[in-house]
């Protein structure tokens, strides 16, 4: 019997260690304040839940299993349970100042150990904007960087950013990649390398280096979360242009200004305004009607989670754009998938794979500011007076019935424009895009010798491109207008713009392998005080790309729009195609070192070698070293301040290199000649050397140094980072034909390694977190400034000392030097002026240079100007959350930005624009442009005189044409609330959370009356504006 009741009671101990028990508590912070949302889940198994608005939780666990209690920003609390019913727990703050890992080159740091001008930015700061490219979200964020678009349209923004004044390299996952189209979501972390000493250990045009992180999984129970948005989209700034009275009033007054008569009446401007398209007049806003309004979603789901042996990440997302521009469209699928398993006791396997499917349409017009005839072009030029679609004219009558329903073209001063036709009538582009990326590394973990590890990756992407262009002609009514008060509009059929009698079609694909390998050694221990990390690895890099098109004309029957229907009359057809190889390779060694974590010392260096130096083994390979240091004067004994964590001071330098040539520079320059010599009686042609070779042509090199501080006060309430640099660029590639006579004949090398310039600034952030009862927030601000000089420029001997870029800033803007308005025909008599031309009171009044009594081009344009980037950028971002309710916002700012109202053109030549010019190229005119033109009685005018037919006098980019590019925007502003757990958990959810939010929102700056985009670095004559976004969201967490 007694052996009976122990054998009972032995089982009942067995049941009772294998039940499950209820366990439920309150978490609180150190305040002593419920905490909503803190993570609460049994380790090693997929049961969690979250604490709800008052801090409660309760929770199923089985004794002796570990419960952790997390929250970000908090120090993660895990206890083993004991069998209690009841666990209240007071979660502290975490310094994550001190604790937080960033991604350096090759590695991953403590921010407290970092010796380099090295930021960060969390993927959830990345989320809170209706962005899909990312680099659009770092503006602002990032001391250092300025970001850039553009453009608006869908698909090809054109977003960049500049960090320090150059273009970054960018690294995904430790390969060299493409960021702008990985969707959010998919991101951990972004770290941005500023300085040489951060950077340089990726060589070859790492001035400075971008690294994205993308999301891993965890040792925590599977969670799966979807998030969704909607938006609609519409121009961020509004040109307004003359409708059919306002052309008609000022195109006469501009006549009679230039000594013509008026050529619209009173009874042309009624029939204007008449609504009856019969006679042919009308009143079109071409802007309004071309840009709408778009609409955008788009959707992700992610799964996360893991266990002591696999961990995993996976996401799929869908991303919509539709434009404001009928015709113009962009969809994205991503799917991302990381896992890290480990596949024996010391050998950890990770792979990475993703991939990216995308689709870009358009009109067979495009909307690039830099193409021919381009949307924005057009809508500029078209004259207003006239109804989109033909059905008569008063001069024609029903002639031309047969034309009823084409629509209208007007005339300019080369073609007529058409933005209805260009986008109903003219055919279409399409590209698509197939993007595939794996890597895959293997880490083993050396057991006999303590902290040393091995690790092999290789990478493999491939992209896959395809175009389809369809070019459909159409017929078109050209406008003309009239040419006296009692003439009237007249129209005459024709072929659109282009040309083209012939449909035609021109596909091409392209295809681009990419091979990246790497191994490393790695080595991590610590001495008492002393700690050592040495890595050394070996990279290589190859590339191969080949591309092929095709084209076709004719097409009977344009819904067979394939090149084998192509009846290519006339043998119209074409066939190209090209293919080429890159490879590079590169050594890399580093080493660590700390003492007692307060002296910090980082040494690098790089060995790189490319193909474009074949042809010079001396310059084939390049040594990149770099080094920094740090002291934590926290750290030392007789620094006796409780209130401060961190107090770090930084200094590096370091070398890198960028290639500024094309592949066989080392060779000759060949060229053929006809006609050259008679053998035998008849012609020969010849080959020569054009151009020999310089052999000593090498890398472009920078020589960066960078001192810094960190420091952080109370427990990481306030953060404060400051940087100064200066970097010395010598070696720069250019050509050096200003340096020769004509009689050299060309003969001399074409590129050599004479340039040098500098560049220097400083940044500043300034972080302040905390928490006040249920109200948690933060507020940042970041500050950026930098100029950059040209310490020499190959130039002409020759040249005045005012057209010299030596010791000019750089991108410094050419242009005359504008003395204001001739306000009479006795000053014009008593001035210079340029030859040609005819100066009349109201033309602009340029200052003679060289003296010599006369304006040229030649002669008296120099750099005048600033850049047309901002020498200081600053962002102000502001978080706050209260029960369940959760702001954020983020303002950007530039100042010191020059913009030339005159544009740029191909090679750097200013000419004018339709923003500095009425009625410019034939076309049509911006309101605030004649409203505020010189005239008898507004000679205080802000531009010159009205006129139709201008002289080139008032064409040249000159200092009148400059403007403060300054700007204040609301880039960014989100609003969300997270519905009570008590209504999610009974509909089975972890969480909801709903939110509102913009981009572009508001903006303050002298360009908006000339629609010029503050953050787009140049004027075009027509480009698709930055679009302002308002949208909502909701998330949803399983």
């Amino acid at each position: 019997m007694k052996q009976l009741m122990t054998f009972l009671a032995a089982l009942c101990l067995s049941v009772s260690a294998f039940a499950q028990s209820k366990l439920s508590g309150t978490v609180k912070d150190e305040f002593g304040e419920p905490m909503m949302a803190v993570s609460v889940f049994v380790q090693g198994s997929n049961n969690y839940v979250t604490t709800d608005l008052d801090g409660n939780y309760s929770i199923t666990v089985k004794n002796g299993e570990s419960i952790e209690f997390s929250f970000l920003g908090k120090q993660t609390y895990v206890v083993k349970y004991t069998g209690q019913q009841k666990l209240n727990v007071v979660l502290k703050d975490d310094n994550t100042v001190l604790e937080d890992v960033v991604v350096v080159g090759y590695g991953t740091q403590k921010r407290q150990s970092i010796t380099g001008a090295v930021s960060k930015v969390d993927g959830d700061q990345i989320l809170k904007a209706p962005t899909q490219n990312v680099s659009n979200m770092l503006g602002g964020v990032v001391p250092g960087v300025v970001a850039y678009q553009t453009s608006g349209a869908p698909g090809a923004d054109a977003a960049s950013i500049m960090v320090r004044g150059v273009s970054p390299k960018y690294i995904v996952d430790g390969v060299e990649r493409d960021f702008t189209t990985i969707d959010p979501n998919e991101i951990e972390s972004i770290s941005v390398l500023k300085d040489a000493s951060a950077a340089a250990i990726y060589g070859l045009g790492s001035e400075a280096v971008v690294i994205i992180t993308t999301k891993r999984g965890d040792n925590k129970a599977s969670r799966v979360q979807y998030r969704g948005s909607m938006q609609i989209s519409q121009n961020a700034t509004s040109l307004e242009l003359l409708d059919g009275p306002g052309y008609a009033y000022w195109y006469n007054l501009g006549r009679q200004m230039d000594g013509n008569e008026p050529v619209f009446s009173q009874e042309h401007v009624n029939k204007m305004l008449n609504g009856d398209d019969s006679d042919g007049w009308g009143n079109t806003n071409w802007y309004e009607d071309v840009f709408g309004l778009g609409i955008n979603h788009s959707h992700n789901v992610t799964a996360t989670g893991g266990n002591d042996n696999l961990n995993y990440f996976a996401s799929l997302s869908y991303y919509d754009q539709n434009g404001n521009v009928e015709g113009y469209g962009f969809d994205r699928i991503n799917i991302r998938t990381n896992i890290e398993a480990k596949v024996a006791k010391n050998v950890t396997f990770n792979l990475g794979m993703s991939g990216r499917f995308t689709e870009t349409d358009a009109t067979g017009f495009s909307t690039s500011p830099d193409a021919w005839h381009n949307i924005g072009q057009q809508i500029l030029r078209a004259h207003p007076y006239v109804p989109k679609y033909y059905y008569g004219d008063e001069t024609n009558g029903d002639a031309y019935a047969s034309y009823f329903g084409s629509v209208v073209s007007t005339r300019t001063a080369s073609n007529h424009v058409t933005p209805e036709g260009a986008l109903k009538e003219s055919g279409y582009s399409k590209s698509k895009s197939n993007v595939f990326e794996a890597n895959a590394s293997l880490t083993w973990n050396v057991p006999y010798v303590k902290g040393l590890s091995f690790k092999a990756m290789a990478a493999f992407d491939v992209w896959n491109t395809s175009s389809k262009n369809f070019a459909t002609p159409f017929t078109t009514m050209v406008a003309s207008a009239p040419t006296s008060l009692d003439g009237k509009i007249s129209y005459v059929p024709s072929t659109d713009s282009r040309g083209a009698v012939l449909a035609g079609l021109t596909e091409g694909l392209s295809r681009s392998e990419k091979w990246f390998t790497n191994i490393s050694a790695n080595y991590t221990r610590e001495f008492g005080k002393h700690s050592v990390d040495f890595i050394g690895l070996v990279e290589t890099v190859s590339t191969n790309y080949n591309n092929f098109s095709a084209y076709g004309a004719g097409f009977d029957i344009l819904d067979l729009d394939e090149l084998q229907f192509a009846t290519n009359p006339d043998n119209q057809q074409s066939v190209s195609g090209g293919s080429s190889i890159a490879r590079s390779a590169g050594y890399v060694a580093r080493v660590n070192y700390s003492y007692d974590n307060k002296y910090l010392l980082e040494i690098s260096g790089r060995y790189d070698g490319s193909y474009l130096y074949a042809g010079n083994e001396n310059s084939r390979w390049n040594v990149f070293p770099a080094a920094s240091a740090g002291w934590r004067i926290d750290r030392e004994d007789w620094f006796k301040v409780p209130e401060v964590d961190l107090l770090k001071f930084r200094v590096g330098i370091g070398l890198t290199g960028t290639t500024g040539v094309g592949a066989y520079t080392y060779l000759n320059t060949m060229a053929t000649s006809t006609n050259t010599v008679l053998i035998g009686g008849t012609s020969q042609s010849s080959l020569y050397t054009q151009a020999p070779p310089d052999k000593t042509i090498s890398w472009q090199k920078s020589l960066q140094t960078n001192v810094g501080a960190d420091a952080s006060f109370w427990n990481g309430k306030l953060r404060v980072e400051a940087d100064f640099f200066y970097k010395y660029m010598y070696d720069l590639v250019t050509g050096v034909g200003a340096e020769y006579p004509s009689s050299m004949g060309g003969y001399y090398p074409t590129y050599q390694n004479r340039n040098k310039r500098d560049a220097k600034g400083f940044e500043i952030l300034i972080e302040h977190r905390d928490r006040i009862g249920d109200l948690s927030y933060y507020v940042s601000f970041v500050g950026s400034h930098w100029k950059s000089k040209w310490l020499y420029v190959v130039e002409s001997k020759t040249q005045p000392d005012w057209q010299k870029q030596t010791g000019s800033e750089w991108g410094s803007q050419v242009g005359f030097v504008a003395l204001g308005l001739f306000q009479s025909q006795e000053e014009i008599d008593n001035s210079a002026t340029i030859p040609g031309t005819i100066a009349k009171p109201g033309d602009i009044k340029y200052k003679d240079l060289n003296g010599d009594g006369k304006i040229t081009y030649d002669q008296d344009r120099g750099y005048v100007a600033g850049n047309g980037y901002p020498k200081f950028t600053a962002g102000l971002n502001l978080g706050l959350n209260w029960k369940g309710i959760d702001f954020s916002m983020n303002w950007v700012t530039g100042i010191g930005r020059t913009v030339a109202l005159t544009g740029v053109y191909s090679g750097g030549i200013m000419d004018h624009t339709a923003m500095t010019r009425p009625f410019y190229h034939g076309g049509n005119s911006p309101v605030y442009l004649v409203e505020n033109s010189w005239r008898e009685d507004n000679r205080d005018a802000r531009f010159p005189r009205l006129s139709v037919s201008p002289t080139n006098n008032n064409a040249f980019s000159s200092t009148w044409w400059y403007e403060d590019g300054s700007y204040l925007r609301l880039k960014s502003l989100q609003l969300g609330y997270n519905l009570p757990k008590a209504w999610t958990q009974k509909a089975g959810f972890g969480g909801v959370r709903v939110y509102f939010e913009g981009n572009n929102l508001l903006t303050v700056s002298k360009l908006m009356k000339y629609n010029i985009d503050p953050e787009t670095p140049g004027v075009s004559n027509g480009y698709y504006p930055q679009q302002r976004l308002m949208g909502i969201g909701l998330e949803i967490q399983f």
